[in-house]
């Protein structure tokens, strides 16, 4: 069973630029949004993790002594104590994290499984926990390109039930807790640290939040403030800043999709824009991911049922030779048209997940699809399986009774749906985080 996110959601530490939202929030309640956050990540309980950037090299015994003395002490702290598996649970992430950029040798190895083993003796009713942080020293004990961020793996923005379905209008509230609880994760002391190395993942979940719902142009506005007075506090990231500010601005449902420009799998040029006055579904997809390779059946499905409709499937592909996605349409029965994003990567010998579009439009998950309206507006992300079809023909009911309604002046709600969609029956798909082909990452919740 694969372990989620641990959820840190409620009410209690707000970070120190709240009062641009009390004075002029998403809501104006004058109630501060915040987030009940444990002891763990509210204090520097380890040393700064630049102490443990080596540039690959080894980890002498003197950092990594002091690094077992910061982790004793986290986890015998009374603050620890009193909700142990939640603090922890943090502690042990913070340790972990730290080996990441370093040559761990073997015998430092050894001494923190023992020092894991000793952790459940004391704790059984944890032990869950703890042997699952003790699966992450294999792979980060090797070295790796850079440290990934504090809020990489934890879930910091609450629950799906604190948010809007997909879809639907953000309420002012809703909108409060989520830039509340924002600006307090990034003066968390190791993200106000080193703000663009450890703020990253944070702004990513924050995208993913907003993309769950509809965001209001008041709202927008709001936001957009925001970011104006992030980058007047921090001159330095503003170019980090600004490529936040552009996914939240221009990915978030109710904005007009940015356009794409690219060469599709027979060579040809041309862009999203060529099909405006048709419903987009956007995919990004390869078939190294297994989950994307699960939403192949809904695709050819869609093909037939929106056959005679002003529908569109466009793909966004990251497979690293073109071949692999040519021989997929053909095998899979794909006739949609691709743009082939992975000719930016020619050493890459499976997975070319970083290339030009892909990176423009900041996915991080496989696979990651969009529904365009006619217009060009975003309407839905991450619709997939059944519920992209569905979309897709909600998009259409909507299309048809705008223009009965132009055409004869009157005012009618639609019915939904507006005819009996059959699909093929096939279980959920997981996403893949980028560069993973095993099918198990995480979404931005």
């Amino acid at each position: 069973m694969m372990r989620q996110p641990l959820a840190l959601a409620g009410v209690g530490v707000v970070g120190i630029g709240i009062g641009f939202l009390l004075s002029g929030g998403l809501g104006g309640s004058g109630e501060a949004p915040g987030a009940d956050f444990p002891m763990a990540i509210q204090q520097a309980w380890f040393p700064p993790v630049s102490d443990y950037d080596t540039g690959g090299g080894p980890l002498d015994d003197e950092r990594f002594d002091g690094l077992m003395s910061a982790l004793d002490e986290a986890l015998t702290a009374k603050e620890t104590l009193a909700d142990f598996e939640r603090e922890a649970d943090i502690h042990l992430w913070s340790l972990t994290r730290r080996l990441a950029v370093p040559e761990v040798s073997q015998a430092q190895l050894e001494r923190i499984q023992s020092y894991l083993d000793d952790l459940v003796a004391r704790h059984p009713e944890h032990s869950e926990m703890i042997e699952y942080r003790r699966t992450f020293l294999p792979s980060y004990a090797t070295s790796r390109p850079s440290v990934p961020g504090l809020t990489f793996d934890l879930q910091l923005f609450g629950d799906a039930d604190s948010y809007p379905n997909r879809g639907e209008p953000f309420t002012d509230g809703q909108g409060d807790r989520l830039l509340g609880t924002l600006d307090a994760i990034i003066n968390l002391p190791e993200i106000a640290a080193d703000f663009e190395e450890e703020a990253a993942s944070t702004f990513w979940r924050f995208g993913g939040r907003l993309q769950r719902g509809q965001v209001s142009e008041d709202q927008g506005a709001r936001i957009s403030a925001y970011f104006d007075r992030l980058t007047e506090e921090h001159p330095g990231a503003a170019d980090f800043l600004a490529r936040q500010r552009f996914l939240v601005e221009n990915l978030t449902p109710g904005m007009v999709a940015p356009n794409i420009v690219g060469t599709d799998t027979e060579g040809v040029e041309f862009a999203l824009e060529d099909y405006r006055g048709k419903v987009v579904a956007l995919i990004f997809s390869g078939q190294w991911c297994g989950p994307c390779r699960g939403e192949y059946p809904y695709q050819r499905a869609m093909l037939d049922i929106f056959d005679e409709d002003e529908v569109a499937l466009l793909g966004v592909n990251s497979d690293a030779r073109l071949e692999t996605i040519q021989q997929a349409k053909e095998d899979e029965g794909l006739d949609y048209r691709t743009w082939w994003d992975g000719h930016s990567q020619p050493d890459a010998e499976t997975v070319a997940a970083e290339g030009p579009i892909a990176t423009e439009w900041g996915v991080r998950g496989w696979p990651t699809i969009y529904v365009i309206d006619d217009k060009g507006v975003i309407r839905f992300v991450n619709k997939r399986g059944g519920a992209l079809i569905d979309a897709v023909d909600q998009l259409l009911s909507d299309q048809r009774m705008r223009e009965y309604q132009e055409r004869t002046g009157t005012t009618v709600s639609p019915n939904r749906p507006v005819r009996a969609l059959i699909v093929p029956a096939q279980p959920a798909q997981p996403v893949s985080e980028e560069g993973k082909q095993d099918g198990n990452g995480n979404r931005p919740d």
